[in-house]
């Protein structure tokens, strides 16, 4: 049985919960498909998220490394097309190259407009290809996954989906005024992106 590792992240910032967490965390151990889901969560932290992440690619061999992202902003759940190679830290100014001598940008090794169709058709969710998953840790984690699998010929396919906030997040948290999808509504789009993607 193939193996798919579905990461998410800390809560940050603002935020005192993470959705991609906790979808992370619900649907670790679980068989969605024909494969055996590995939930991670990953740090707010650069060095540290790909650190954890390489690790858990070498130990299980995936098939899919599927990572999640918060994006308090979004209106639905995007299925970004490709990462760039920079990276723009806290407190600091301009943006520095993820990898230095990398490529400018890596595509997505899924189809992330057919992984969007099925989140719509099979979970009934608002969800979207998008273009690229700016220039923070979600980047970052998918760029670098993208990398590794090139730098070591690994036959995984890696994408990424950022999250809006859950409606229960933005309740316990004031955050009302922002969109936000039920939770257990986000666990079905991400479980029907992974059948898409590993159904062949």
């Amino acid at each position: 049985m193939p193996t798919v590792l579905l990461t998410g992240f800390e809560p940050f910032g603002e935020f005192k919960s993470n959705p991609s967490q906790q979808i992370a965390e619900r649907l670790d151990g679980q068989t969605v498909g024909e494969a055996r889901i590995v939930g991670l969560t990953l740090p707010v932290a650069f060095g540290e998220d790909t650190a954890r992440a390489f690790a858990a690619i070498a130990d299980r061999h995936p098939a899919l490394v599927l990572s999640l992202g918060l994006n308090a902003g979004a209106t639905c759940l995007e299925v970004e097309r490709f990462a760039v190679n920079l990276r723009a830290e806290a407190h600091a100014e301009g943006q520095t190259p993820i990898i230095a001598d990398g490529f400018a940008a890596l595509s997505a090794t899924l189809d992330a407009e057919r992984v969007a169709r099925a989140i719509r058709e099979r979970a009934g969710l608002p969800a979207q290809a998008h273009s690229y998953a700016g220039s923070y840790l979600c980047n970052h984690i998918l760029y670098q996954t993208l990398h590794y699998a090139q730098q070591w010929d690994l036959r995984y396919r890696a994408g990424f989906i950022h999250l809006p906030l859950s409606c229960e997040q933005a309740i316990a948290e004031g955050q009302w005024h922002r969109p936000s999808l039920p939770l257990d509504s986000m666990v079905m789009g991400v479980r029907a992106a992974i059948e898409e993607v590993t159904r062949g």
